[in-house]
């Protein structure tokens, strides 16, 4: 009897948890946000073969490492948190994502001693969305809070990662060949001939595909790993990897990836697998046809204790095949003109632009980069907008420009259209033109009333004549016009001398012959202007250094004469500027012989007497032709003929000049 009530009170114990657990389970399905229904992509499976339903993430939550989470603890890895907290990694599922067929992702690149269930990275890469299983199950681990995970069905779209922004735990995707990769690089648009680094071996080998492959092509694929649901370190396990076509159309490129488990040692494989880069484990099934289905299997010796288990991925391919005409246009440009043509002329350029090719030629623009030489009013950047030109047809038009600058110069039109379409045509054009060059012949320094010659000399370099050429001669204020040759004439108001010449040949020179007077010192410029038609010029000055010449002249004479012994005359030195220029710092100095004695002096400057001379200072400056007067009284001593010297020099003089006058002394007896 005791025996029996206490089976009662144990199963009445076990009724009120399981309805305790009930309830608890309602709970948490009301406090669950609504689920959002979508196809099943992938069909996942627990390790213990048993068939589990998916558990559906809301769509306001996301996936990301669990707190306090080791790696190796054995601690589930994952938990759901509110979707408002800030992560560098969106999981969601977009609602354009919840349509369409998708496509597993690549391989994870991971180690030998994966832990079960570790998130797999994402192909930061990738822009197309990716379907992905988590297919292990966590059970709780010592000291872990956390619930077991069942399977989950994530969808992540990678596009939704920030550029250069990776989580700790993503590694790239292309770790692996090319060929297992699932997502397709799309197809470049642009023209081969604009790829950097282009050759031979970037062009294409590839040949339309069947009819059967044309339009849509949607396969699935479903994987399922299974293992048993104990091991024993020391025994041999297995564990199976299936993968089914669920689609309609045919996967090629089927290959499944398995990395071996932490605390195991593989064994065997069946089939053979072979190696990847990273040491992970590969089978390579090939073609898998609609409603198909292939199982490996993986033999492994537990060797440690814990948790064991590992992420199977499968990757394919899916063959689609379109087909069209590829027309190739072509552009060819020509253009005509006088291949000379004199400056200031107009040139009209006849432009030809045609479409030799298979195909349409759209979007056709002609571009004329005006050379220097020559104008149009619009500018030196000219554009004209063809538009399409259907293969086999041309357009004519016109452009008419100025010629502007004398000399050779290339004129380069360009014709561009859509495609990479290009084309130049160049035209060498020589602009011709006369040219004028001056030269003068003649004195650069001349003395004031002295007439002066002057030859100017006018050429043509150029490579036209010259017509209607006219000479201008411009006297200065220092210069007075005397006369001139080849019927030149003087026109006073504006102090010029005009001389004309109907024409004058390439490298032909005409010279005429001016003859003026020098009637103001100083510096002078003789200024000459030279033009012909079609606006050619020349310019030309002749400095003139117009000077003076100081002449000095100077006579001395004593006023009385004789004297006798004790008495007394004056000498008057006379000093007079004959030429045209001022002289500077004269000086005069009387010499006296010791029969007389020097009484008094008085002119323009001071004056000194010494013994025997009188000495007066230099005067700055004497004007042409003025004169000025120096008196020295002097006394007879003892009687004689007595010679008094004087002397007068400037600063235009290299030396003084010296004049004696005679006076005689006298004594009774």
């Amino acid at each position: 009897m005791k025996r029996l009530i206490v089976r009662i009170s144990a199963l009445g114990t076990v009724v009120a948890l399981g309805l305790i657990a009930i309830a608890q389970a309602q709970r948490g399905t009301e406090d669950t946000p609504p689920v959002v229904e979508r196809p099943p992509v992938v069909e996942a499976a627990t390790p213990s073969r048993e068939t589990v339903e998916p558990i559906i993430v809301p769509a306001n939550s996301r996936f990301v490492p669990a707190t306090g989470y080791s790696g190796n603890s054995g601690t589930n890895p994952l938990r759901a948190v509110d979707w408002p907290t800030a992560t560098p990694l969106d999981l969601r599922p977009p609602a354009s994502s919840l349509d369409g067929p998708a496509m597993p992702p690549p391989a994870a690149a991971f180690a030998g001693d994966q832990s079960p269930g570790e998130a797999m990275p994402l192909n930061p890469f990738a822009k197309e969305t990716t379907e992905f299983p988590m297919t292990t199950r966590y059970p709780d681990s010592p000291g872990s809070s956390l619930p077991p995970r069942e399977p989950a069905l994530l969808k992540a779209d990678a596009s939704a990662l920030p550029t250069g922004t990776l989580p700790p735990w993503a590694a790239p995707m292309n770790d692996f060949p090319a060929a297992s990769s699932p997502i397709a690089s799309s197809p470049s648009t642009s023209s081969p001939s604009t790829l950097p680094g282009a050759s031979a071996a970037d062009e294409g080998s590839g040949q339309p595909g069947s009819k059967q492959i044309e339009g849509p092509q949607s396969p699935h694929l479903t994987i399922e790993k299974v293992a048993p649901k104990e091991i024993q370190v020391g025994k041999v396990a297995t564990f199976g990897i299936k993968v089914r076509n669920t689609g309609a159309v045919s996967a090629a490129g089927v290959e499944i990836r398995d990395v071996i488990p932490r605390g195991t040692r593989l064994i065997s494989t069946v089939p053979q697998a072979s190696r990847g880069i990273q040491g992970e484990l590969v089978w390579t099934l090939g073609t898998l046809q609609p409603g198909a289905e292939a199982s490996v299997e993986i033999k492994l010796m537990p060797i440690a204790e814990g948790e064991i288990g590992s992420v199977a991925t499968v990757a394919f391919q899916a063959d689609a095949s379109a087909r069209t005409v590829a027309t190739k246009p072509e552009l060819v440009l020509q253009t005509s003109a006088p291949q000379q043509v004199l400056i200031g002329e107009e040139l009209t350029l006849s432009i030809t632009v045609s479409n030799p090719g298979s195909g349409v030629a759209t979007g056709v623009v002609l571009e004329e980069h005006i050379p220097p030489g020559l104008q149009h009013p619009a500018g030196a950047e000219l554009e004209y907008r063809v538009g399409d030109l259907p293969p086999g047809e041309s357009r004519r038009l016109e452009l008419t420009l100025l010629a502007s600058r004398p000399g050779p110069t290339a004129n380069l039109l360009t014709a561009r259209g859509e495609g990479n379409l290009r084309t130049e045509d160049r035209l060498d054009i020589n602009v011709v033109a006369p040219g004028l060059d001056l030269a003068v012949d003649g004195p650069r320094r001349r003395y004031l009333e002295r007439e002066a010659t002057y030859q100017f000399s006018v050429h043509n370099p150029g490579t036209a004549s010259a017509e209607g050429v006219e000479l201008v001669a411009y006297l200065p204020r220092g210069l007075k016009f005397v006369r001139a040759n080849n019927s030149g004439y003087y026109e006073e108001t504006e102090r010029a001398v005009y001389w004309r010449l109907e024409e004058l040949p390439v490298n032909e020179t005409g010279t005429v012959e001016l003859v003026a007077m020098p009637v103001e010192s100083g510096e002078h410029n003789l200024r000459l202007r030279s033009s012909a038609d079609r606006g050619v010029t020349a310019e030309s000055e002749q400095p003139v250094l117009i000077e003076g010449i100081a002449a000095i002249m100077f006579e001395a004479v004593d006023v009385t004469d004789p004297i006798e012994v004790g008495g007394e005359t004056t000498y008057e030195i006379r000093v007079l500027n004959q030429g045209s220029k001022a002289a500077t710092n004269v000086q005069v100095a009387v010499i006296l012989p010791v029969e007389l004695r020097a009484i008094s002096a008085e002119g323009p400057a001071a004056h000194v007497i010494e013994a025997g001379r009188v000495l007066f200072e230099p005067l700055p400056r004497l004007a042409p032709k003025a004169d000025t007067t120096y008196r020295v009284r002097v006394q007879g001593l003892r009687a004689g003929d007595l010679r008094a010297r004087v002397q007068v020099w400037t600063d235009e003089m290299t030396a003084p000049v010296t004049k004696e006058e005679s006076t005689r002394v006298y004594s009774d007896q």
